[in-house]
C-alpha cells in the first residue's frame, strides 16, 4: 500500500473514533448549545444548589480546581467557571515563545458560548435537558461516578501511576476521549489522587445534574451594602482632574484587592461580601460591563467607570487579599489625598505606565504613606498574585527574611520631589514593554539605568545627610503593625506574615518608596502571567535589582567593616559580576551608621534591634500571642531544633492537627526553610543549595495554602508523635512516623480531616479565611 494512503487511512481511523463520542450523543440527545443555568436567587433550585450542592463542589472540588492553576483551567469556585469548563492549554508556561490570549475568568470572555470559541470544552451537558441526556452528558458526573465505581486503596501510598508533579502532564478529558480514560485509568476519577464523595454528597450532584445543573445568581445586596456601593463608586468617580488622578492610583494599586466594607456587621451565619473595584463602560446605577485589559495600566479605549464588582467565586487561600473600606479609610484618603493642596494641570494619557512618570503630581511621600498603610497588602500582591507560581518567580527570595521600611520623613521634602522626577526614566520597568518581548540590549540598557539610580541615590544620601548622627533608627518606619513583616518561600508558593516571627533570619529588607513602587509594577500591576519566557526573564532579573537594593538598605545601618562580610555570606559563589557590583565602595559604605553597637554581632544585635524598633510593646506582646506556641503545647517548641537530617526528611508546608475533646481541637504548621549559596542564579538553584543548613519552624495556626504532609495526632500521643519525630532522622524512620501518623490521599478520614482544618481555619482568621489547595498533596 502506498505510504500517502495508509497514513490518511489511519488518520481517517482516529478522525471517526474520537467523533464518534459525540456523534452518538449528538444522535440520542441532539447538538451541543451553551444553556443559561443561572436562576433567580430566590427561586428554589436556586436555594438547593447555595445550601446542599456548592457546599460539597466546594470542599470536594475548589480545593484541587480553583486557582490559576487548577488542572484543565477547571476553576469550579464559582458558577460560570463550571459552566465555562475546561482547556488543555496551560496558563503557567514559562517557556512559551509567544505571548498566550489570557483566559482570566469573568474578564476575558462574558458568555459561555465566547469560551466554547476559545477552546474550552462543557463539564456539564449542553444537548437536551433530559435526567439521562443530563447525566450522559456531563464530564463532571461521569468522573465522580467513576471514583464511586473504582475507589482508591484505602490505605498506605497511591500507585505509581498516580503522577502529583507541579508541572505533570494532565489528562484533558473531553466526550470523546472519556472511554479511553477510564479504560485506561480506572483509578482516576474525581476527585483526583484521593477519596469519593460519600453515597449522600454524590447523590445530590447526581439529582442536580440530572436536574440540569441549575445554578444561582448572587443574593441581592442588603440596602445597608447597596447604599454604600453607590457612595463609594461616586467618590471612585468624582471628575475633577486631580480626583482622577488620584482614582487612577488608587484602581491601578487595588486592582486586586478584595474590598469590603468593615462598619458593616455581617452575621454569622452569612458570609462576607466582597468586590473588586474595576473598570467599567457602564456607569454606576447599571449592569457592569468590565473592560479586559492585560494590566490595569493599559488604555481602556473610551470612556469608562470606576465600578465595584461583587466577587461572586469562591475565596480561596492562594488569591484573597482583603482590604477594608469603611469610614476610617476614608478619611485617611481625604487626608493623604483628595483635601492635599497640590496641583494636576492635565491627566496624564496611557502612553506610559511608569509611574514616576505618570504620577509625578502627585507628592511622592504620600503615595508612599499610601503603601505604607497597609505594607502587608501591598507585599502580599507580589505573594499572592499570579507571579507567584512557580520556582522561576520565586527564587528571586530567600525561604525566609524579615521585612522594614524607610521612613517616608525624608521623601517629604523638595530635594527629593526633585530626585525622583530627574531619576523617572532610570526607574523604568521591563513591565513596561509587551508581554511578547525580550531583547538582550533593552534588558542591559534597564540594568545600566538602574545602577545610575542607585548610585544617584547614594549621591543624594551623602550630599544631605548629618554624617555627625549618621544612618541610625530615624530613616526606619515603625508607624503599625505593618511596619515588620515576615516572608516564607515555600519553593514555588510563598506566605507574608505581620510582625518579626521565629528565629532570625539569614537576611532582612529595609524598603524604600522607589522600590516598594517598583515592586508593585513590576510583579503585581505589570506582570503578565501569559506573557512569553522574555518578559518571565526580564521580570525575574530586574527583581535582583529590587532585592539587592533592599538588603544594601539593611546592610547600611551596620558597622563599615560588617558589610562587605555580611554581604559576601549572603552571595557565596556569586559571579565575578555580581561580585563587582555587591562591592561598589558608593554603594556599600557611601553612608556611616550612626547606630552604637553593644556586642561584636552587629547583624544579629541590628535584627533585635530593628524588631524592637518597628513594634511597640503591645503590638508585640499581640504578634507574639499568636504565634508563639501556647503553654499546653510548648513539647511542640522540640520541632523547632529539629537535627538537620530531620529537616531533610520535610516538605515546604506540613500541617499538625491536635485533636482533644477536652482543650480543643488546634492546627499547627511546620514550615521548612531552605538554605541557599545566593539566589542570585535564574535556572540552576539546585547547584546554590545548601542543604546540610536547612532549618524547620513550627507556628500556630494555617500559614501557606498548599500542604504537602497532614499530621494528625489525639491529644494522648502527643508525646509518642514528637518523640518518633525527634528520632526519624532517616527516610525508613520518617516513613514509619508518616504511616502512624498522616493522613495520607488514600486515607478514608481524609475530607473529615480537610472540612476539621478549614473549620478551624475559619475560626482563626475571620475575613482573613480562605480555602486551601491539595495541588501540592505529596503521595509518600
Amino acid at each position: 500500500m502506498n505510504f500517502k494512503i495508509l497514513l490518511c487511512a489511519i488518520f481517517s481511523t482516529l478522525l471517526f473514533a474520537c467523533s464518534d463520542a459525540s456523534e452518538q450523543l449528538n444522535a440520542d440527545y441532539g447538538s451541543a448549545q451553551s444553556r443559561d443555568r443561572l436562576l433567580p436567587a430566590e427561586h428554589p433550585l436556586a436555594t438547593t444548589f447555595r445550601d446542599e450542592v456548592f457546599p460539597i463542589i466546594e470542599q470536594r472540588c475548589v480545593v484541587c480546581h480553583g486557582c490559576y492553576d487548577a488542572p484543565c483551567q477547571l476553576k469550579l469556585s464559582s458558577p460560570e467557571g463550571i459552566d465555562r469548563g475546561a482547556s488543555p492549554a496551560k496558563v503557567y508556561h514559562g517557556t512559551r515563545i509567544l505571548a498566550a490570549d489570557p483566559t482570566r475568568l469573568f474578564l476575558d470572555a462574558k458568555t459561555t458560548e465566547e469560551w466554547r470559541k476559545k477552546g474550552f470544552s462543557a463539564v456539564l451537558n449542553e444537548r437536551d435537558q433530559t435526567a439521562d441526556a443530563n447525566l450522559d452528558g456531563s464530564l463532571l458526573y461521569q468522573l465522580l461516578e467513576q471514583k464511586q465505581n473504582n475507589p482508591l486503596p484505602q490505605a498506605g501510598r497511591l500507585p505509581e501511576q498516580f503522577d502529583f508533579k507541579l508541572n505533570r502532564e494532565t489528562q484533558c478529558v473531553n466526550e470523546n476521549t472519556l472511554a479511553d480514560y477510564q479504560q485506561e485509568y480506572p483509578l482516576f476519577g474525581m476527585p483526583y489522587g484521593l477519596p469519593p464523595l460519600t453515597a449522600d454528597e454524590f447523590i445530590s450532584i447526581k439529582n442536580w445534574v440530572a436536574q440540569g445543573a441549575p445554578m444561582s445568581k448572587p443574593e441581592p445586596l442588603s440596602t445597608t451594602l447597596a447604599d454604600l456601593l453607590i457612595h463609594w463608586e461616586t467618590k471612585f468617580n468624582q471628575t475633577s482632574v486631580k480626583a482622577q488622578l488620584i482614582n487612577r492610583y488608587l484602581y491601578e494599586h487595588l486592582f486586586l484587592a478584595h474590598l469590603y466594607f468593615s462598619d458593616v456587621t455581617t452575621p454569622a451565619s452569612q458570609p462576607t461580601r466582597f468586590f473588586r473595584l474595576v473598570r467599567s463602560t457602564t456607569p454606576p446605577g447599571q449592569p457592569i460591563d468590565e473592560i479586559a485589559t492585560r494590566r490595569p495600566y493599559e488604555d481602556p479605549k473610551g470612556p469608562f467607570f470606576y465600578r465595584l464588582r461583587l466577587v461572586s467565586s469562591t475565596i480561596l487561600e492562594k488569591t484573597h487579599m482583603p482590604y477594608a473600606l469603611n469610614e476610617k479609610r476614608e478619611k485617611r484618603w481625604n487626608a493623604l489625598f483628595f483635601e492635599q493642596y497640590f496641583n494636576v494641570d492635565t491627566l496624564p494619557d496611557y502612553s506610559s505606565s511608569n509611574p514616576f512618570i505618570v504620577y509625578e503630581a502627585i507628592p511622592s511621600h504620600l503615595r508612599y504613606q499610601f503603601l505604607l498603610d497597609e505594607a502587608f497588602f501591598t507585599i502580599s500582591g507580589f505573594i499572592k498574585g499570579p507571579v507567584c507560581r512557580g520556582s522561576i518567580a520565586l527564587n528571586v527570595i530567600n525561604d525566609k527574611f524579615w521585612v522594614f521600611f524607610a521612613k517616608p520623613g525624608f521623601t517629604n521634602s523638595a530635594v527629593a520631589e526633585q530626585f525622583l522626577r530627574r531619576q523617572a526614566l532610570n526607574l523604568s520597568l521591563p513591565s513596561e514593554a509587551s508581554s511578547q518581548s525580550f531583547s538582550v540590549t533593552d534588558w542591559l540598557g534597564y540594568a545600566k539605568r538602574n545602577t545610575k539610580y542607585v548610585q544617584a541615590k547614594s549621591q543624594l544620601v551623602d550630599r544631605y545627610m548629618d554624617y555627625q548622627k549618621g544612618l541610625n533608627l530615624d530613616e526606619v518606619w515603625s508607624g503599625n503593625e505593618n511596619a515588620a513583616l515576615t516572608v516564607f518561600r515555600h519553593f514555588d508558593s510563598a506566605t507574608v506574615l505581620k510582625g518579626s516571627l521565629g528565629k532570625q533570619p539569614k537576611t532582612a529588607w529595609i524598603i524604600d518608596y522607589p522600590v516598594l513602587e517598583r515592586i508593585h509594577y513590576l510583579l503585581v500591576a505589570g506582570f503578565d502571567v501569559f506573557g512569553n519566557i522574555g518578559h518571565q526573564v526580564t521580570t525575574r532579573l530586574y527583581m535582583d535589582f529590587l532585592r539587592i537594593e533592599s538588603e544594601m538598605n539593611f546592610v547600611s545601618l551596620l558597622p563599615n567593616e560588617d558589610r562587605k562580610p555580611v554581604m559576601a555570606s549572603w552571595y557565596l559563589d556569586s559571579t565575578q559580576e555580581l561580585s563587582s557590583y555587591l562591592n561598589d565602595h558608593s554603594l556599600l559604605y557611601a553612608r556611616p551608621t550612626g547606630i552604637k553597637y553593644q556586642t561584636a554581632f552587629a547583624k544579629t544585635e541590628l535584627m533585635s534591634i530593628l524588631k524592637r524598633h518597628a513594634y511597640s510593646s503591645e503590638q508585640q506582646n499581640r504578634s507574639t500571642l499568636r504565634y508563639n506556641i501556647p503553654p499546653k503545647d510548648l513539647p511542640l517548641k522540640r520541632l523547632n531544633s529539629l537535627e538537620n537530617s530531620i529537616v531533610q526528611q520535610l516538605p515546604e508546608i506540613s500541617y499538625l492537627l491536635i485533636e482533644s475533646e477536652k482543650q480543643g481541637d488546634r492546627v499547627y504548621s511546620l514550615l521548612r526553610n531552605n538554605a541557599h549559596k545566593n539566589i542570585a542564579s535564574l535556572l540552576n538553584e539546585g547547584e546554590q543549595r545548601l542543604p546540610h543548613l536547612d532549618t524547620a519552624e513550627i507556628y500556630p495556626g494555617i500559614i501557606g495554602s498548599y500542604p504537602s504532609l497532614i499530621f494528625r495526632v489525639a491529644e494522648r500521643d502527643k508525646r509518642d508523635f514528637i518523640n518518633r519525630f525527634l528520632r526519624a532522622t532517616n527516610s525508613d524512620k520518617f516513613d514509619q512516623l508518616i504511616a502512624r501518623y498522616v493522613v495520607r490521599r488514600s486515607n478514608p478520614q481524609f475530607w473529615f480531616v480537610s472540612d476539621k482544618l478549614h473549620q478551624i481555619h475559619r475560626q482563626n482568621t475571620g475575613v482573613d479565611y480562605g480555602l486551601l489547595d491539595y495541588n501540592r498533596l505529596q503521595n509518600r
